[in-house]
C-alpha cells in the first residue's frame, strides 16, 4: 500500500476465471448497490473463454454509473495464477478505507456494502462482517432458504474456528483494508482452502455475520469449490498411518509426558508409532509400549541451516524416516521440531506441530508456516499463534483417565511421620521460569498459614530444574531447627497418582492440573501467566480456556490471593472436598486422552490427504 487509503469508499474485488456466462450478473449486482461510494476492481486470471472482452464491454457501457471513471479497473493476468494470487493482487490494488469480497460466479443483494458498513462503523469491536446467504442453482434464480452453518457474535465464531470448523462464508465479507496491510492476502498453504486460510488471519480482530442474506451464492459444475472437494473425493483411502514423534529430549515435563500418553494411546488405535528425541528419565516408559525409540542428542537451540552440524542431524532424521517409512512427522519443541519441519519440506510428507505454550518465539516466525498443520494447546496459544499469521487448532493435551482417578492413600504421608488431621498441599512443577515465584509463594503463604492461623498444613513439593536449590534454600529458611519441618522436597518424580492420592489440595497448573482433577482432588489454579484462583463448576471452563494461568491468567501472582484462597479451603474442608470430586466429570469430556488422540488422528488423515 503505497497511498493512504481512502475514507468511506469500499473496494468490491472481483476475481475471475472462466465466468463468461456469470460475470454481467455479478457486476450488475455490484452497480445496483445503494451504496454508492465504491471502486470495482477485476482480476482477470487468464480465461481462456471471452471473459475479458465481456468484462470490458460491461465496462464501457456502464462506467458513467459511477463518480470517476478511474474508479472501475480490470486487470487481465498472462498466465493462470490461481486464486489466490489473483486476490490478494486484487486487494493490493485496493484504495478504499474498506475491501469487499464477491467471487464473480456470485451475485450481491443491493443493500449488502450499506448494510455492512453501517455495521462495522457502529461496532468499533468488529473489523471484518461477513451475512448470511442463499443458494440457487445456475441460471435458474430460485433461492433456498438461507444458510444454519454459519456463526454469530466475535467470540463465538473464533471459538469455532479455533477447533478446527467454519462458520464465515468468504464471497460476504467486508473488511477494513488496513487489515490487508497489515496481513496480507490470501496464500497458497491450503490449496483450494485458501479463503479459508485467510479468514482464520483475520480472527484476531474481530469477525461477526449479519444475520440478513446478503448475497446469493450459485451452484454450478465448474465452480472451484466443486473442482477442489471433487479432487479429495478421489483420496478415499489413505496409507496406513506411521507418525514419528519427535521432542528434544525423554526428560520430565508436561509436554513430554503427553507425547507418551499420546503414543500410548496411538498405539492402541492401530497407529504405527516412531519415538525420536534425546535419552532420558522417561525412556524406559516409552520402551514399555512397545514403539520403536531413535535417540538424538537434539542441541539445546536452533541451529542455522548454514551450520554444517544442521546438515549432519537432517540427513540422520531423513534416513531414520526412509528406513521406517514414515508417513507424517509429529514434532513438539523447537529444536528438534525446526530440523524435522525442514526435513518434511524436503521429502514432501506432512509435518505437524503442537505450540504447547507461549515460549516458540524462536521458532513462530519462519518455522512453523511450513508445517502442514499446527495445533494450539488453548485459546491463548491460538490467539498468539495469530499475531504470526500462523492458522491452528486447538486440541488440549490429553490425560489417560485410567492411569488418573480418585484413590486415597497415606503411603508417603506415613514414610514421612505427617500426623492423619494435617492438610496436605501439594505443589508439582518444572522449577523453572515463573512456577519458581509460584512455588516461593507456596512455601511462605503455607508458613504464614501455620504461624498466624494456626493451621496444620503440611506441603510436598515435586519437581526438578534450574530452580530447585533455590527452592530448597527456601525451605530450609523456614524449617529451621526450632520448627517441625512440614515443607517435604521430592525433587523429580514419575508416579504422581502416588502423590496426589496422598493429598487433600493441589497447586498447580498445565498438566498437574488435569491430572489433579482427574484424580478427584480440589485445584488451586496458578502458573506462568498469572493466578486465577480455585477451580469450580462455575469457573471451569474459563479456566479451561487458559489453561490453568499458565498461558493466561486474571489475576497477577501474589500470596495474598494464594492465602486467602488456602485459607478458605481449609476452613470449608467438607465443601471443598465434594468440589474436587466434581471435577472429574467436568474435565473427562474435554480432555480424556482418547478423545484428544482421535481428533489428533483426524489431524493426521487430513495432512496426509492435502499431499
Amino acid at each position: 500500500m503505497l497511498y493512504n487509503r481512502i475514507s468511506g469508499l469500499v473496494s468490491v474485488v472481483i476475481t475471475n476465471y472462466n465466468h463468461v456466462k456469470y460475470i454481467v450478473d455479478c457486476l450488475n449486482s455490484i452497480k445496483n448497490q445503494t451504496y454508492k461510494n465504491i471502486e470495482i476492481i477485476i482480476v482477470d486470471d487468464a480465461s481462456t473463454d471471452n471473459s475479458v472482452q465481456v468484462i470490458n464491454n460491461w465496462i464501457d457501457t456502464n462506467k458513467h454509473c459511477l463518480p470517476k471513471q478511474n474508479l472501475i479497473t480490470l486487470t487481465s493476468l498472462s498466465r493462470n495464477s490461481g486464486f489466490a494470487a489473483a486476490v490478494s493482487l486484487g486487494f493490493s490494488l485496493s484504495r478504499g478505507e474498506f475491501i469487499a469480497c464477491q467471487d464473480s460466479d456470485d451475485i450481491s443483494h443491493p443493500k449488502r456494502i450499506e448494510k455492512q458498513v453501517a455495521f462495522i462503523k457502529e461496532n468499533p469491536e468488529v473489523h471484518v462482517i461477513g451475512s448470511n446467504y442463499s443458494t440457487f442453482e445456475d441460471n435458474y434464480f430460485n433461492l433456498t432458504p438461507p444458510l444454519n452453518w454459519l456463526g454469530y457474535g466475535a467470540t463465538n465464531i473464533k471459538e469455532i474456528y479455533s477447533k478446527g470448523g467454519h462458520c464465515v462464508c468468504y464471497g460476504t465479507i467486508l473488511f477494513y483494508g488496513e487489515l490487508f496491510d497489515k496481513f496480507g492476502g490470501l496464500t497458497r498453504r491450503l490449496p483450494g482452502a485458501e479463503d479459508y486460510e485467510f479468514i482464520t488471519k483475520l480472527l484476531s480482530s474481530g469477525i461477526d455475520n449479519l444475520p440478513d442474506v446478503l448475497y446469493y451464492y450459485r451452484h454450478h459444475s465448474h465452480q472451484r469449490s466443486h473442482k477442489f472437494y471433487s479432487d479429495k473425493s478421489e483420496k478415499t483411502d489413505i496409507e496406513p498411518i506411521k507418525v514419528l514423534l519427535t521432542m528434544d529430549s525423554m526428560g520430565i515435563g508436561g509436554t513430554e509426558t503427553h507425547v507418551l500418553t499420546l503414543a500410548t494411546e496411538l498405539i492402541r488405535a492401530k497407529i504405527s508409532v516412531v519415538i525420536l528425541a534425546n535419552k532420558g528419565v522417561l525412556y524406559d516408559a516409552f520402551n514399555k509400549i512397545g514403539c520403536t525409540i531413535y535417540t538424538m542428542e537434539f542441541p539445546l537451540t536452533i541451529i542455522s541451516s548454514q551450520d554444517i552440524n544442521a546438515s549432519i542431524y537432517k540427513n540422520r532424521i531423513e534416513q531414520i524416516i526412509r528406513n521406517e517409512n514414515i508417513n507424517i512427522i509429529h514434532a513438539h519443541q523447537s529444536p528438534s521440531g525446526a530440523l524435522c519441519i525442514d526435513v518434511a519440506k524436503k521429502l514432501s510428507i506432512p509435518c505437524v506441530f503442537t505450540v504447547h505454550g507461549l515460549y516458540y518465539q524462536d521458532i513462530a516466525s519462519d518455522k512453523l508456516n511450513n508445517c502442514t498443520k499446527v495445533i494450539s494447546v488453548s485459546e491463548p496459544v491460538f490467539d498468539w499463534l495469530q499475531t504470526f499469521n500462523i492458522p491452528s487448532i486447538v486440541i488440549p493435551n490429553g490425560i489417560d483417565f485410567n492411569s488418573f482417578y480418585p484413590i486415597k492413600a497415606n503411603n508417603i504421608r506415613n514414610q514421612l511421620h505427617v500426623p492423619d488431621d494435617a492438610f496436605v498441599i501439594l505443589y508439582a512443577s518444572r522449577m523453572a521460569w515463573g512456577k519458581i515465584n509460584v512455588c516461593e509463594n507456596v512455601i511462605r503463604v503455607s508458613s504464614d498459614l501455620r504461624n498466624n492461623e494456626n493451621m496444620n498444613i503440611h506441603v510436598f513439593i515435586v519437581g526438578d530444574g534450574p530452580g530447585f536449590k533455590g527452592i530448597k534454600d527456601a525451605a530450609d529458611k523456614i524449617t529451621n531447627p526450632s520448627n517441625k519441618k512440614f515443607i517435604h522436597l521430592f525433587g523429580e518424580q514419575t508416579d504422581m497418582l502416588d502423590f496426589y492420592s496422598n493429598s487433600d489440595c493441589i497447586v498447580g497448573t498445565g498438566r498437574v492440573a488435569l491430572e489433579s482433577m482427574a484424580c478427584g482432588k480440589p485445584l488451586i489454579a496458578t502458573g506462568n501467566q498469572g493466578y486465577f484462583g480455585l477451580v469450580t463448576g462455575d469457573n471451569f471452563k474459563e479456566a479451561c480456556r487458559i489453561y490453568f494461568a499458565d498461558h493466561k491468567a486474571i489475576k497477577p501472582n501474589n500470596q495474598e490471593f494464594l492465602y486467602e484462597d488456602l485459607s478458605y479451603i481449609y476452613n470449608n474442608k467438607q465443601v471443598i472436598k465434594k468440589i474436587g470430586e466434581t471435577s472429574t466429570e467436568w474435565s473427562r469430556p474435554i480432555f480424556d486422552i482418547r478423545i484428544t488422540t482421535n481428533k489428533i488422528i483426524k489431524l493426521y488423515k487430513s495432512a496426509i490427504n492435502d499431499f
